[in-house]
């Protein structure tokens, strides 16, 4: 078997919200797996791989085995790291598991609650005593990488903003996405808000909130016989340079994170640039998009910020990416987010995503970047029966 003989043949998504205190993340990720199961027609004992979050009660802490007796029945395969329950790495690791026959049918996905009520506070976990004494969190880190890429390339703070007002008004017309009616926004409003961390505005910047996620991945024999058209994982590729926000990054250290694992994810693939009808990217500012538009090979490097002011990523562009908002706009949820690119891909294959493209046969996923140091992407196609 290879990866081509793996299948996503479930998706769901649950509400979305910058703050859920009516629900739980156990109720959450509860309503994501089964939901996904629903919708691929699988019950839930044939599940015998699982990489889901398990965010208690009950259970041992986030071992994902612990969903085995919800699910009816012994395991073969669980992860249970944070990403390794999430978007294009989780889906990459079940299905090479799939594919060395360890598991049949396995569930990707979980759920975040509770982070943004009274009193609660979000961070990138662990302390790290090489950026916290700078004030050195999420979005400096990625806006120095960003400050760099400007100086070298001459990108301008208005190719920044036409990336953000494109996903914004996607996610402004979306009533999926948590920023559902807040526009619709112009390059002006965006470089209008304040300045979070230089060159990085407000609007600039991902949202944050909370939600569940998850798929359903299966052999292809399997996913035959499922509710839906399989959609075909036709290839991938990671790229990891560390831990993630241990140390400021430079752009000559991160600034092409990625490109390694496009190539080999292409040539999985075996299809070109010019075969890419959708591109669901991690969006947790604006200028990341710029920079993966060139790691993928859409655009020279330094050509990306060019590329956006053409028109490319909007719906009706070359490049249209991501249709439903984004994180900047439909959600955050924390890691979450990264299967939500993958369930945006099938939606499209299947013709019900809310922005509906016309013709959608290969698509690309990717999660993380530069600051983050690593990097996943899988490159997705229409199945059929």
């Amino acid at each position: 078997m290879s990866l081509h003989d793996v299948a996503v043949v479930g998706v769901y998504a649950t509400e979305q919200g910058r703050s859920l205190p009516h629900r739980t993340a156990l109720d959450l990720a509860t309503e994501a797996v089964f939901g996904a199961l629903d919708d691929a027609g699988i019950a839930p004992g044939e599940v015998d791989g699982v990489a889901v979050d398990w965010p208690g009660p009950g259970g041992h802490g986030t071992d994902g085995a612990s969903w085995a007796r919800s699910l009816g029945g012994p395991l073969s395969w669980v992860a249970d790291s944070l990403l390794d329950t999430s978007g294009a790495r989780g889906a990459l690791k079940a299905a090479a598991a799939i594919s060395a026959g360890l598991c049949d049918v396995a569930v990707v996905g979980g759920a975040m609650a509770g982070m943004f009520g009274p009193g609660a506070t979000v961070g990138v976990g662990d302390p790290s005593e090489f950026t916290d004494v700078w004030g050195g969190y999420v979005v400096p880190l990625f806006a120095l990488v960003a400050a760099e890429h400007m100086h070298r390339f001459g990108t301008t703070p208005e190719q920044l903003a036409t990336v953000a007002a494109t996903i914004r008004n996607n996610g402004h017309t979306n009533p999926e996405a948590v920023m559902y009616g807040k526009g619709p926004y112009t390059v002006a409003d965006i470089l209008d808000s304040p300045v979070i961390a230089s060159p990085l505005h407000r609007l600039d910047v991902c949202l944050s909130g909370e939600g569940g996620a998850a798929i359903v991945l299966a052999r292809a024999d399997r996913a035959r016989d499922c509710r839906h058209d399989p959609v075909t994982l036709l290839g991938g590729g990671m790229e990891l340079a560390g831990g993630s926000y241990v140390a400021p990054p430079s752009y000559s250290e991160v600034g092409r994170l990625g490109e390694r694992a496009a190539r080999r994810a292409f040539d999985l693939a075996g299809v070109g640039t010019g075969d890419i009808d959708l591109l669901s990217l991690y969006d947790p500012n604006s200028f990341e998009v710029i920079r993966q538009l060139e790691v993928l090979g859409f655009c020279d490097e330094g050509q990306g910020g060019p590329l956006v002011e053409s028109g490319a990523i909007a719906l009706d562009g070359a490049l249209p990416t991501n249709p439903d908002g984004g994180c900047l706009s439909y959600a955050w949820n924390g890691t979450q987010q990264m299967t939500l690119k993958l369930i945006e891909c099938v939606r499209q294959f299947r013709g019900t995503a809310v922005h509906q493209l016309a013709d959608v046969e290969v698509a690309l996923a990717a999660n993380a970047g530069s600051a983050a140091s690593h990097y996943e992407l899988a490159i997705l196609g229409k199945g059929s029966r």
